[in-house]
């Protein structure tokens, strides 16, 4: 049984490696044969698409996840899915809708032309349709077939690499994010037949209120924080676009693109470790001192990887983007050091998790996202071409000095015995 276990949790890692080498090799032929704005089309409208496939479920994945593994039988799972489904079939047409109307709007703010509206409707259209392989993949996971779901997802990132890659190499930036936002189509084919063996209908039955609360409950934290996360991107960008060029966004985009793959090892990290750990911690002395271990363990990481690039920075940059984006590396080399200091929230936030508390959770994020866009909106306005990542270290070295000093301040509450 151990070894099953064992077994099942080598698909975790399996996976993450899998979407960082597709990250890497989209990263290196977007650097390659796009120009540096055709790069920003290309991230741009890729970013669009993975934030219009999590609000068409309204964040539910991990509420869908909880609910499914705590099923008692197959009418209750039929109860869970019905719900999720429920959610997509009001979120999904409303973000369609509301995308045709501004297609034009929405490219502007996403490449400063309304020339690309068409682009931005495919992509919304796909990535709304694709939207149910994330429901199939939850409930799998939460019936304790990881390997099936990880599969699933494994097949539509591959093909939808596969697409992105081909139509990169042809110097066609919208289309390769057109490819790559039909992946989950491809997870949908794959997740369906497998839910299916579950004893689940082909079509959702009738749904009730109740399960739908449930999982709007589990998704808020999620759904408000990636949403206001993705408005403050997106406004960034947009100004800081107006202000120097698509050039200069393309080296904020590669950069951002670099830290993400850091952050995503951290957040992994806090997901699979840290989380299940620390709820499993029953005194506040063992909590402090679990904390300080994976504070440590967390910022060592960041800092060799920032001490890695200071380093090489000039062969890193040559091997995984191109001596294009050379002129980014000292705006990469200030995100490291944001990420750095991110490790102090990230703990705090996931802390909150554990404990049970979504809304500290996301109000922790908004909190720094909202000082960071401050900072980031002024120094643009400003004339400052190194806004955005003086606004992330900003935010983070605050956040990290409120957390570190809520840490030292909160007192140590003796065992019960």
């Amino acid at each position: 049984m151990r070894k099953l276990a064992v077994r099942k949790l080598a698909w975790v890692p399996a996976f993450f490696a899998l979407r960082i080498g597709v990250a890497v090799g989209l990263l290196k032929l977007s650097a390659s044969f796009l120009p540096v704005s055709g790069f920003a089309v290309f991230s741009q409208l890729t970013l669009f698409s993975a934030l219009l496939g999590a609000l068409a479920l309204c964040g539910a994945q991990n509420g869908v996840v909880r609910q499914a593994a705590a099923s008692a039988d197959r009418e209750e799972l039929m109860r869970t899915q019905s719900a999720a489904f429920a959610i997509w079939s009001a979120a999904a047409p409303m973000a369609l809708l509301a995308v045709l109307a501004g297609r034009d709007w929405v490219s502007t703010i996403l490449l400063g032309t309304p020339a690309d509206g068409p682009a931005v409707l495919a992509i919304a259209a796909l990535a709304l349709v694709g939207a149910p392989s994330g429901i199939w993949c939850a409930v799998l996971t939460g019936r304790k077939q990881v390997a099936l779901s990880l599969c699933a997802q494994a097949a539509g990132l591959a093909a939808g690499a596969a697409g992105a890659a081909w139509r990169i190499m042809a110097h066609d930036a919208a289309g390769a994010a057109l490819a790559f936002a039909a992946g989950p189509l491809v997870t949908s084919c794959v997740a369906l037949p497998l839910t299916l063996r579950l004893g689940l209908p082909l079509l959702p039955r009738h749904w009730r209120w109740a399960p739908v609360k449930t999982l709007l409950r589990y998704s808020a934290a999620f759904a408000a924080t990636t949403g206001y996360a993705a408005v403050v991107a997106f406004g960034l960008r947009w100004l800081y676009r107006e202000h120097f060029g698509a050039t200069q966004l393309g080296y904020w985009l590669a950069s951002s693109r670099v830290s993400d793959m850091s952050t995503q090892l951290l957040g992994l990290f806090m997901i699979q470790m840290f989380v299940p750990h620390m709820a499993m911690v029953p005194d506040e002395g063992g909590r402090r001192a679990f904390l300080i271990r994976c504070w440590a363990a967390g910022a060592g990481v960041m800092s060799c990887a920032l001490l890695v690039f200071s380093v090489g920075q000039g062969a890193l940059i040559h091997l995984f983007l191109s001596d294009a984006y050379l002129p980014a590396a000292s705006i990469i080399q200030v995100y490291m050091v944001g990420d750095v200091l991110r490790v102090w929230p990230s703990l705090a936030m996931h802390t909150a998790f554990a404990n049970g508390q979504p809304l500290r959770y996301a109000g922790i994020e908004a909190g720094a996202l909202t000082v960071m866009a401050l900072v980031a909106a002024s120094l643009t306005l400003a004339g400052d071409p190194a806004a955005p990542q003086t606004g992330y270290v900003v935010a983070y070295a605050l956040a990290a000095l409120a957390v570190s000093i809520a840490f030292l301040l909160r007192p140590v509450r003796p065992a019960i015995a």
